[in-house]
């Protein structure tokens, strides 16, 4: 039985969450503030590194703010990346 690792759309929440507390910020700077507010949840799998040295909770939500992108609830203007008003009202319940 493979180790229990975190599902790609439990990081949705965290990266939103990520952004409203930085209100614009570069792909590292979201993901390292995601880190930070998941850490407590992730798994030990998650924390190992992929092929190419990647750790797998940071591939995890890569892929996740991808469909954030394509869902339209994240933008990205010259380099930072914000919360669009979908993206609001989702953290907001509405």
């Amino acid at each position: 039985m493979p180790a229990p690792r975190t599902s790609k759309p439990e990081y949705g929440p965290y990266i939103l969450k990520a952004l409203t507390s930085k209100e614009k910020a570069s792909l590292d700077e979201l993901l390292e503030e995601t880190l930070r507010l998941m850490k407590h949840r992730l798994h030990p799998a998650d924390l190992e590194a992929l092929p190419g040295g990647v750790p797998r909770w940071r591939r995890q939500a890569e892929n996740m703010l991808d469909g954030l992108f394509e869902e339209g609830y994240v933008a990205e203007s010259r380099g930072f990346l914000t919360l669009t008003r979908r993206g609001l009202d989702y953290l907001s319940g509405s």
